[in-house]
């Protein structure tokens, strides 16, 4: 214990009345033992060799000549890939310090179910356990429902109750929130496909009305009915071996029904594989381009860390890194460093991406709105 921490007398322990405990070790439940494991961690890998990813704290390298060895840490679940020899070898190190269970598959990770084809060439990552906990906590309320094609109402916005007597009773707000905080996780690992009505049903979370009650109700049933979809990875390399990255940006201009602000949206490809998406509320834009620039400028500072996160790890990525979006307004205004009556007052924060494009780091492409990608993202769409 690096803090000075007091508890109350535990039972089966003797002290006096004006006594208390004070804690030489972390225990079980207290918020700075996380800490104090992932410090002792870190100081067992490095003995070993492992360095720790100056771009995220939870990544260690491990590199023997041509060999690596990658481990992920989430609070104390290890995911560990590379070399088979040096992979032993270094759990049988890490085994020293630490009592370890090992499993081989990772059918059952982190809430997801990750199965890869016998030559390791294709993986499929789902969510069962999450999708058997949303059946049976709602299932009964959505039996009757019809199959829905879409995972929420098209064009359907999530206002804001107009008074007290327009929200859900509390049981029903308790179940909204359950059920959009279960959706929500979903969307983090394995369906993309309902981001956008995921969006908007987090928008209802401190007053659900109604209507907002019954859309969850709807994306609930949709993603019962499709529980067997989830991400085909199938990573493709190129010619020269180098990794490749994709990305398509789109916006929806004023999309939300009561603030008027837009939505960005985008997905990074990484050797054809989806890796990263994101559905979210923009400021208020003035035009279509303003929001589509907006937007991609919020896909450019995730390439960025994917892109460096790479190179810590050994690995060597094509440049520049291709960005597709389908507004010519945008693409102009990213390429170029202009000021006009109708662009003066767009956000500086945009600018990076014209040095990103002028150091030969990203290309933008324009992309046809039927052939955009991340287009599902503001509306919906047949998963």
């Amino acid at each position: 214990m690096e803090e000075l921490i007091y508890i109350e007398c535990p039972e089966g322990l003797e002290i006096k009345e004006d006594e208390v405990v004070q804690l030489d070790k972390t225990i079980y439940r207290l918020v700075q033992s996380a800490r104090a494991f992932f410090k002792r961690l870190k100081n067992a890998l490095g003995k070993i060799g492992f360095i720790q990813s100056v771009m995220d704290p939870c990544l260690f390298i491990l590199k023997k000549g041509e060999e690596r060895v990658y481990i992920a840490v989430w609070v104390d679940d290890l995911l560990c890939q590379g070399h088979s020899k040096l992979l032993k070898w270094a759990l049988d190190e890490l085994g020293k310090a630490f009592k370890l269970k090992i499993e081989e598959s990772t059918n059952d990770y982190l809430s997801c179910e990750i199965i890869t084809s016998k030559n390791n060439s294709k993986a499929w990552i789902g969510q069962p356990h999450l999708v058997k906990k949303i059946e049976s906590q709602f299932g009964d309320m959505l039996k009757k429902l019809p199959r829905y094609k879409t995972p929420g109402t098209p064009n359907l916005g999530i206002y804001k109750p107009v008074s007290p007597e327009a929200v859900v009773s509390p049981k029903d707000q308790s179940l909204y929130r359950s059920g959009v905080g279960m959706l929500l996780y979903l969307v983090k690992y394995s369906r993309p496909d309902i981001s956008n009505a995921v969006r908007e049903l987090s928008k209802g979370m401190k007053e659900p009305t109604p209507s907002a009650f019954k859309e969850m109700k709807r994306v609930l049933k949709y993603v019962i009915d499709t529980k067997e979809k989830g991400l085909k990875m199938e990573p493709k390399t190129g010619d020269e071996g180098n990794w490749n990255m994709t990305v398509y940006t789109d916006s929806d201009w004023a999309g939300d029904k009561d603030t008027r602000r837009s939505v960005s949206e985008y997905v990074i490809f990484l050797l054809n594989c989806p890796i990263m998406w994101k559905s979210r509320q923009q400021k208020v834009s003035l035009s279509s381009s303003e929001a589509e620039i907006y937007a991609c400028s919020d896909a450019a500072k995730e390439i960025k860390f994917v892109y460096q996160i790479l190179v810590t790890m050994g690995i060597k990525v094509k440049l520049p890194i291709t960005v597709r979006v389908d507004n010519v307004g945008a693409i102009f205004m990213a390429e170029n460093i202009s000021v006009s009556q109708r662009t003066k007052h767009i956000d500086i924060r945009t600018k990076f991406l014209t040095e990103y494009i002028d150091d030969g780091f990203i290309k933008i492409i324009f992309v046809k709105s039927k052939d955009n990608l991340s287009d599902g993202f503001n509306e919906e769409c047949e998963g």
